[in-house]
């Protein structure tokens, strides 16, 4: 295996074991690169396996999220995020794309967020937007950032800069740098030269050529479907010829950059991906050859002000011509149809706009499916995997993501469940629901493995003013349904876990569950009805005296004490107010 000095890896899911056992890890490569809304919880499992990969590589941050061409601007809780991030892992990079996400979907409304990675014009007007966006983030994070190049699968007619002379500005405005990625490149000139690989290649080193050399920070390499109507950077293959092509007239170019395989989806081994590693690596120290002849450069769009007559800027929300059509993009999204506004600022046919837009629904559609499976297992076993697809894109259009971690996405399906028809027949899927949401919001909050302080405080304070504080993630459901016994059935083999889960809904016996976190492990276990109340009361802030006055006299409170204390489940006692 080649020693890698330039060429990292995107290190996903699948991976993570492998990967941390890698004897050497840098003989098999110079960094890996994650997404950084993946690691946006406050603690975890997940980001405590960041930090062991840390410890171990450089590591990159990716971000899918930010949106740094919004016309509406950037959402201040995902920068507050990714600026913990970067302070907690002090990556050898932050990068995020030239796209926008962010807009209303009607005048006046809520900032919604498409979760994908939609295209800016190319226009003096939009690369203002970027560049204050951009040296925000920069402020923000007191270091500067790399900028990827798009795979769009619509564009703006009116375009009047040349893509390279976009970024050439926004560098020189911003002191951001370039992340130039290759694969970006060859599937949106095999779009616009339908199909032809010489022409799209060709393009693409006319792309390379236009771009200031000092303003590359980094590379990406991946795979593109083509499925013969539209090709798509889906990143579910090995790396194509094309790209091989345009990266080495890049390399010759540009110099060696540091340089990423990423492969999202259908994964290979590990092996496999450090092949690719390898092989880009060839080729960077390969001996310098001729340039790919790619022709002339071409000349330079000069700036326009027309305005198609039917998108007029007094129609749009505040923020002019650019939030106006990125607000009819959005809006676009959760329709079928490209409206009559839209296809006057879009480029291509008629045909070719609804092909673009189809590629986007369906991508939003997979992103919902996605999100909503890693939050909701059981559901997804309950339902079956076609009726839970349908219930994610349904759920996408009614309460569509309002920021881009998609982990925070999801908080409206048990209501959603319960109020549906069409579910009613099922009535305790909202409250297992419930109790999947729950687990997971634990999964996310943060560590907090110190004992638990102020204990003293029982033996000499008035009960009626000391609060119990329950540990981060604690979490009660009361529910009239056997809510745990379905739920724990699915989570094991045994087969007389089914039948005792179809006996209590049968007998219609009604279930408390408690979730909590210990440590890294998050548990849901049945209480007493008793002490389901009581927590609840506690999760509501009453102090302890008035949570005792109001439990069952039944309910033994030196028991559950006991019990909260050996599980860590009790995080303070905090005197109240002589």
């Amino acid at each position: 295996m080649i020693a890698s000095r330039y060429t990292g890896v995107g290190l996903r899911h699948a991976h993570h074991a492998q990967a941390l056992a890698q004897p050497s890890p840098q003989s098999a490569a110079a960094f890996v690169e994650v997404h950084a809304e993946n690691f946006f919880a406050d603690g975890g499992a997940a980001l405590q396996l960041l930090h062991a990969v840390r410890a171990r590589w450089p590591v990159s941050l990716h971000g899918v999220g930010l949106a740094l061409g919004s016309a509406a601007g950037l959402d201040n809780g995902h920068l507050d995020r990714l600026a913990r991030l970067v302070q907690a892992i002090d990556p050898v990079r932050v990068s995020e794309h030239a796209c926008f996400a962010r807009a209303p979907q009607a005048p006046g409304g809520p900032v919604l967020h498409a979760a994908d990675l939609l295209p800016v014009a190319f226009s003096t007007a939009s690369l203002a937007i970027m560049v204050a966006n951009v040296q925000r983030v920069q402020d923000r994070l007191a270091r500067p950032i790399l900028v990827e190049n798009l795979a769009a699968c619509l564009h703006w007619a009116d375009d009047a800069l040349a893509e390279p002379d976009f970024f050439n500005e926004l560098v020189r405005r911003s002191g951001c740098a370039v992340l130039l990625d290759v694969n970006n490149l060859v599937v949106n000139a095999l779009n616009h030269h339908a199909g032809d690989q010489t022409a799209a290649v060709a393009a693409a080193c006319r792309w390379v050529d236009r771009l200031n050399a000092e303003a590359v920070g980094e590379i990406h390499l991946a795979g593109y479907n083509d499925s013969g109507s539209l090709v798509i950077d889906d990143h579910g293959g090995p790396v194509r010829a094309p790209v091989w092509q345009v990266f080495a007239h890049a390399v010759r170019r540009l110099g060696p950059r540091p340089t990423l395989v990423e492969w999202d989806h259908a994964l290979p081994t590990w092996a496999v991906l450090l092949q690719e590693a390898d092989r880009a690596e060839a080729v960077i120290a390969a001996p310098c050859g001729p340039l790919v002849a790619v022709g002339p450069p071409g000349h330079a769009k000069a700036e326009v002000s027309t305005t198609p007559p039917d998108a007029t800027p007094q129609r749009g929300a505040p923020g002019g011509r650019e939030a106006w059509r990125q607000q009819l993009l959005l809006q676009a999204l959760h329709s079928h149809t490209v409206p009559h506004a839209l296809q006057a600022w879009l480029g291509g046919s008629p045909a070719q706009q609804q092909l673009g837009l189809r590629a986007y629904q369906a991508n939003a559609g997979a992103s919902a499916e996605r999100a909503l499976a890693a939050a909701y297992p059981t559901l997804q076993q309950l339902l079956g995997d076609a009726a839970f697809a349908v219930l994610a894109r349904v759920l996408w259009r009614a309460h569509p993501p309002q920021c881009g971690d998609l982990a925070a996405w999801g908080a409206a399906l048990p209501g959603f469940i319960a109020r549906s028809d069409q579910l009613a027949a099922e009535p305790y899927l909202g409250d297992v629901a419930q109790l999947e949401w729950a687990l997971h919001r634990a999964s996310l909050a943060a560590d907090d493995g110190a004992p638990a302080t102020g204990l003293h405080h029982l033996a000499s304070a008035d009960p009626a003013t000391l609060q119990l504080q329950l540990r981060a993630g604690h979490a009660v459901l009361v529910s009239a349904y056997p809510v745990h016994t379905l739920w724990a059935a699915h989570h094991s083999t045994a087969a007389e876990r089914f039948v005792a889960a179809r006996q209590a809904l049968a007998g219609g016996r009604a279930e408390a569950v408690h979730v909590r976190r210990h440590g890294l492990q998050v548990v849901a276990e049945r209480i007493t009805g008793m002490a389901a109340a009581f927590e609840l009361d506690l999760l509501r802030g009453l102090p302890l005296g008035a949570a005792l006055s109001r439990a069952d006299p039944a309910f033994a409170f030196e028991p559950w004490f006991i019990d909260s204390l050996q599980h860590d489940a009790i995080a303070a006692v905090l005197p109240g107010a002589s």
